[in-house]
């Protein structure tokens, strides 16, 4: 039996599996971190971005208030912890197995990590400018 489709797939879309180590490795926004390209945005067109995120080391100190321009930044650890500020005002550990999400635009800083981190990193669109702000505190 044939099936209809009740929508159709953007032109150019193409399923896409990966393993976590098999990401090739890329240049990334930070000196102390390794970043591996998981190849969604190629998949995907451009609409959304997939990468693994290691540590070299543990940071020593903070990256700096900034933000990202995009729709959107989600975080899925899978091994150890990065601890976070927001522009709210709260400061939040994600631990292993934990998510965060961050909305574009939403001022945070990167306060502290373990050595061991490792962290899966969506971005829409692609590729965002991490602009450097003041601290909102």
């Amino acid at each position: 039996m044939t099936e209809n489709r009740t929508r159709q797939i953007p032109e150019g879309m193409t399923a896409h599996a990966i393993a976590l180590e098999d990401g090739a490795e890329i240049p990334g926004r930070r000196s102390f971190a390794r970043y591996f390209d998981l190849g969604v945005a190629e998949a995907s067109q451009g609409l959304v971005s997939t990468q693994v995120t290691k540590m070299r080391s543990g940071m020593v100190k903070e990256t700096g208030w900034h933000y990202h321009d995009c729709d959107f930044q989600w975080l899925y650890v899978t091994k150890g912890w990065l601890e976070l500020q927001f522009e709210d005002g709260e400061t939040r550990r994600i631990g292993e197995n934990g998510v965060c999400f961050i909305p574009g635009g939403y001022r945070h800083n990167e306060t502290a990590t373990s050595d061991d981190l490792e962290f899966i990193e969506i971005f829409m669109p692609p590729k965002p400018r991490t602009v450097a702000v003041d601290s909102p505190l």
